[in-house]
């Protein structure tokens, strides 16, 4: 008698069989004849192209099979093929698999007994959310739907029009099913079940990972993951299906890049294929490199990085939670706060007031939670609310979790505490109001001001006017008379997320230009027709996405650029931002030129057989930099860098003719520079 779990206890995912769908049983049958083997050792797997290839039993076991319960390990740390499926390979006819399958698995027979129902992606989905599985892909619903198929319980008449076989109806008629009420009501009792649950062990160098991060290493992950393009734009997507998942399109991103490609040859890709814009390209590739998913490999080149390749293969989502918490703050930690069904916004509160993280906003929890979702170590339980699946409470067990300050304790390094945060705090809360305001028509005010803000943030002189007959907001620049310029913006709110030519008057546009004297007009607004971006190109006016106008002021944020260099800003028509991408990228350049420099320098005083007391040469540094940091910075930015650092101001490094030695410790640097930057007293505050 095969044992039906409770749906609680039941797992979110499914066994994933490696290789064409059209070779799945096979490849089922490959694998499970070459079980027992004990850990450690090689079986020959099916991939989806090539020569079957050999890798560890543990990989395949844990990260693809274990699902679903179709194999254990046994004490004696052997993987062994569970008895079920021993029946089925015994005798193909025999329905002890699927049986299994659906006792061991949330909506399997449940998704048989309404296979028929579905006619579309978006029906599917539906589906699933009935049984309170938030799913935003079909990948687990194929994964089930694959099996099914392979023991001849449904076959597929068209793309999304599966139809029950005799045998499939014999199998809903002897099964035990959950109904939609019921399944949804046992996911809200889930925290309060006692449940003996163990999750598969993390593979070996995952498990290095972990066991490094002390309480320091916590402290020192990054905080944001970035922009992932996840949007409806993409091709072959259905309209009413949902985005695709963050890790998803990770797979998409890198499977552009392919072995290798030139970063020429990613934008035209990714422009090419994904519709994308420049400037969220780039933000792209940031995110891709920061999460190591790329790396360099020439100048001007990326490859997918070895090791963090495999881990984003379907059957590793588990693992690859696991890296990512070990590179970014409040990961896992999140974990702990959803324990009930939970908004989003309760939980960016939590990051902001409790854990210090003023960068945090709902974008970064929604990107965390969907990796998680993936990983089946999250529920969404509706449009707004998360909680922990029984294997997210399991790994909050095996984490080592980052604890916040205790406010009584005192804070270290006041400065950075008073003024960092305060700011990224302040553009978190503007950057919501612009997303909010630009999508509200009844709200057009609060639009205005809000962008008056955003170039007050860019260091404009911003007045906002409004109101009938007048331009929404003029911007100055406080620059000698043959630098400044002056320009007006005309803030334009959508419910609909597009402006169209409807919502524009150029004629009125241009003689508010005229009456302000302005030497240049733009338009701020969520997305634009094709019709305005032609009319504003050949009326000389330039078109600001709300999107773009928030990558400008995040990037700003870390790496300003100057008045003069934003005027390009203005002086290109139409969307086209590629020569303003280019002041901020120089701009990160520097600002990365100078941590590798701190860093060379540090890691030298602190080698235990200096060849030079500490010193290093002009010359190896540009070495060392040849090889860390891609486009290679020219030796005169090195030597300006390395200047400014033991300028008597900074008191970063120690000159001694063509060579340099740390002067204090890389954190005293940085209160340094943060204290100078803080006394500055601004005009306006005099």
């Amino acid at each position: 008698m095969i044992k039906v779990r409770p749906w609680a206890e039941r797992s979110n995912t499914i066994a994933i069989i490696p290789g064409k769908k059209s070779e799945r049983r096979e490849s089922l049958v490959d694998i499970a004849s070459q079980l027992p083997r004990p850990a450690g050792e090689e079986i020959l797997v099916r991939r989806a192209a090539g020569p079957p290839v050999s890798v560890s039993v543990d990989d395949i076991c844990v990260n693809q099979l274990s699902r679903g319960a179709l194999v254990r390990r046994e004490s004696d740390n052997r993987w062994v093929a569970a008895e079920p499926l021993l029946k089925w390979l015994a005798n193909p006819l025999d329905d002890a698999l699927a049986e299994h399958l659906h006792g061991n698995t949330k909506f399997f027979g449940e998704l048989l007994a309404n296979i028929e129902k579905p006619n579309s992606k978006a029906d599917f989905l539906a589906l699933a959310r009935k049984y309170g599985l938030h799913w935003t892909s079909t990948t687990q619903l194929y994964a089930r739907i694959n099996f099914m198929e392979l023991l001849g319980l449904v076959e597929q008449w068209e793309t999304y029009k599966f139809v029950i076989t005799d045998r499939g109806r014999s199998l809903v008629a002897r099964i035990q099913l959950v109904d939609a009420a019921a399944a949804v009501g046992e996911e809200l009792r889930i925290k309060d079940a006692k449940i003996d649950f163990s999750l598969p062990a993390p593979r070996e160098e995952i498990a290095d990972l972990l066991a490094g991060l002390d309480d320091q290493h916590l402290r020192n992950r990054k905080v944001i993951i970035g922009y992932i393009p996840r949007g409806r734009k993409a091709p072959d997507r259905e309209s009413d299906a949902g985005s695709v998942t963050p890790l998803e399109a990770i797979r998409a991103l890198v499977d552009l890049i392919g072995d290798r490609c030139t970063v020429e040859d990613f934008f035209d890709r990714c422009s090419q294929q994904l519709g994308m814009k420049k400037s969220s390209i780039t933000q792209t590739l940031q995110t891709l490199r920061q999460m190591g998913v790329i790396e360099s490999v020439a100048f001007n080149e990326y490859a997918p990085t070895v090791g963090t390749l495999d881990l984003i293969q379907p059957g590793q989502e588990l693992d690859f939670v696991r890296y990512l918490h070990s590179r970014y703050r409040f990961f896992g930690e999140l974990l702990t706060l959803i324990s009930d069904p939970t908004p989003v916004p309760d939980v960016v509160k939590v990051a902001k007031e409790v854990h210090e993280l003023a960068q945090i906003d709902n974008s970064e929890i929604r990107t965390r939670l969907g990796f998680m979702i993936e990983a089946g170590l999250v529920d969404r339980i509706d449009w707004t609310r998360y909680r922990a699946s029984i294997r997210g409470r399991a790994l909050i067990e095996s984490l080592p979790l980052e604890e916040p300050d205790d406010p009584q304790s005192g804070q270290d390094g006041g400065v950075e505490a008073a003024s960092g945060p305060y700011v990224a705090d302040e553009l978190a809360r503007l950057t919501a109001d612009l997303r909010n305001y630009s999508h509200r028509s009844d709200a057009s005010r609060e639009f205005e001001i809000a962008v008056a803000r955003a170039f007050e943030f860019l260091g404009f002189a911003a007045q906002h006017l409004g109101g009938s007959g007048r331009t929404d907001v003029v911007l100055e620049t406080h620059l000698p008379d043959k630098d400044a310029y002056r320009a007006i913006i005309d803030a334009k709110a959508s419910a609909s997320g597009t402006i169209t030519d409807n919502h524009v008057k150029f004629d009125a546009l241009k003689d508010h230009q005229r009456i302000h004297r302005a030497d240049f007009g733009m338009i701020v607004g969520p997305d634009f027709a094709e019709r305005v971006r032609v009319w504003a190109a050949n009326n000389g006016f330039t078109l600001l996405t709300v999107e773009d106008l928030i990558a400008i002021l995040k990037r700003h944020l870390s790496s300003p650029i100057t008045l003069t260099e934003l005027k390009g800003l203005f002086q290109q028509t139409g969307d086209n931002l590629t020569d303003i991408e280019e002041q901020y990228s120089s701009a990160e350049r520097s600002s990365a030129l100078l941590a590798k420099l701190v860093e060379l320098l540090h890691a030298e005083a602190r080698d235990e057989d200096p060849l030079m007391d500490g010193y290093i040469s002009v010359e190896n540094i540009n070495y060392a930099l040849r090889k860390d940091m891609n486009p290679r910075p020219p030796t005169s930015a090195v030597e300006e860098a390395l200047q400014f650092l033991s300028h008597d101001f900074v008191r970063g490094a120690i000159k001694d003719g063509p060579r340099y030695k740390l002067a204090d410790a890389p954190v005293n640097i940085r209160r340094r520079l943060i204290g100078l930057g803080n006394s500055l007293e601004l005009p306006s505050e005099k």
